[in-house]
């Protein structure tokens, strides 16, 4: 039985700017879970590392992030940390904090990325 079905685009100049703004630290605490910020800050040890690829990095995570929250409201109102995104085999995988509370026993992710911007569907079962 499916549970929802989410979908999310991200205009990652709209992601790079608040990087600008707030710093990666602050964006990267806010919206990743504990692993991921691990994965984050492993992958990036330095402010000065390749923009770029901070940006297509948070904006996934925030694209994919988004579709969840859409494929479980108004019923449930997750929040950001409590979807980690992982990949098995190059894939984005779903784990999500107290998953079979909310009745989730599967979940199917896609995403996709085209310039300026990402592009996410997740599928919950239950």
């Amino acid at each position: 039985m499916i549970l929802g079905i989410g979908i999310d685009i991200v205009h990652l100049p709209r992601i790079a700017s608040l990087i600008t703004r707030r710093g990666r630290t602050h964006l990267a605490k806010r919206i990743l879970s504990p692993k991921e910020l691990e994965e984050f800050i492993q992958r990036f040890p330095h402010e000065d590392s390749v923009l770029d690829q901070q940006v297509k990095y948070l904006g996934s995570r925030w694209c994919i992030k988004e579709a969840v929250y859409k494929a479980l409201y108004p019923i449930h109102k997750l929040e950001w940390k409590q979807v980690t995104v992982a990949k098995d085999q190059g894939k984005p995988i779903l784990h999500v904090v107290n998953g079979q509370v909310y009745g989730i026993k599967r979940s199917h992710v896609a995403l996709s990325h085209d310039g300026e911007y990402a592009i996410s569907q997740v599928v919950l079962e239950g």
